[in-house]
């Protein structure tokens, strides 16, 4: 450890210093769970844990701490690395040899203790990724017994959408929805005027009572640096091209309004961004 070779990543767990620092924080997480699995073969885990084992987009707020499941009953302390739910008899599967809550469980946990903006992310990518089908997940709120806030969990398997492309859209939607903005409908296809080939599809859409409409970009910073999402052109023309597709839809009447993920730590000034644009309030 004194030489820069070897780093301490979880209590009483080490991994060489280079290797694991070239793991995404996710991975890192996989790794410690699956050691704790060894150490303790008798924990379930659930939770964000468990989301993040069964491949789910799970905000890194939630990576720690690790989240195992307790007999109800027992008072067990919590600290910043390792938490206790209490959970009658899981329902458990076993993923890279680690037991974990099963998926369905897993997101109802998820949903009834994380905020809407964080749940809707795990909810939405269990819907794309296919871990789950849609009438299944309806179904499921109403066979669990004996949990508190179940009207969260309602309310968030409620608004969870497979057409969610990824984790910040998602948090972008349960900000929106807690701050009285409801989004009406989402990926939205516009065709584009200068390209008869090309369409626009928008994150959001709102449609004011007199139809006009109003479009919802939200604009997380991968968008222009990952050379995955900009086809490895420059931030420049990344630039002048969403300028190119914003005046596209205004020409169409299409308001648009640009969301940012900084903007959905400071709720009121997203507000007063959607009001100048007339989004209907809920």
């Amino acid at each position: 450890m004194h030489a820069g070779t070897i780093k301490r990543v979880y209590r009483g767990l080490y991994a060489r210093q280079q290797y694991w620092d070239s793991l995404n924080p996710h991975d890192q997480i996989r790794h410690i769970v699956r050691s704790l699995a060894q150490q303790h073969p008798d924990w379930v885990f659930c939770g964000p844990t468990a989301a993040i084992m069964h491949g789910l987009d799970c905000s890194y707020r939630f990576l720690l701490p690790i989240c195992i499941v307790a007999k109800p009953g027992t008072h067990i302390r919590n600290t910043a690395q390792l938490a206790h739910h209490a959970m009658a008899y899981p329902e458990t599967a076993v993923i890279d040899g680690v037991p974990v809550t099963v998926p369905l469980r897993t997101l109802f946990d998820c949903a009834a203790k994380l905020p809407l903006r964080f749940s809707l992310s795990i909810l939405d990518s269990a819907l794309r990724k296919q871990v789950v089908q849609r009438p299944v997940l309806e179904a499921y709120p109403h066979t669990v017994k004996y949990v508190r806030n179940r009207k969260a969990a309602l309310r968030a398997f409620s608004l969870a959408d497979a057409r969610s492309e990824n984790g910040g859209e998602s948090e972008a939607r349960g900000v929106l929805t807690e701050i009285g903005y409801p989004v009406h409908d989402l990926q939205t296809v516009f065709p584009c005027l200068t390209y008869s080939s090309r369409n626009h599809r928008v994150d959001f859409l709102w449609v004011r009572e007199d139809g006009t409409k109003i479009a919802g970009e939200f604009d997380g910073v991968r968008k222009y640096v990952d050379p995955e999402m900009t086809s490895r052109r420059d931030i420049r023309a990344v630039v002048t091209q969403e300028r190119e597709r914003e005046h596209c839809l205004e020409r169409q009447n299409v308001d648009v309004v640009r969301m940012f993920y900084d903007e959905l730590n400071r709720p009121n000034q997203l507000v007063a961004k959607l009001r100048a644009k007339r989004v209907p309030h809920a």
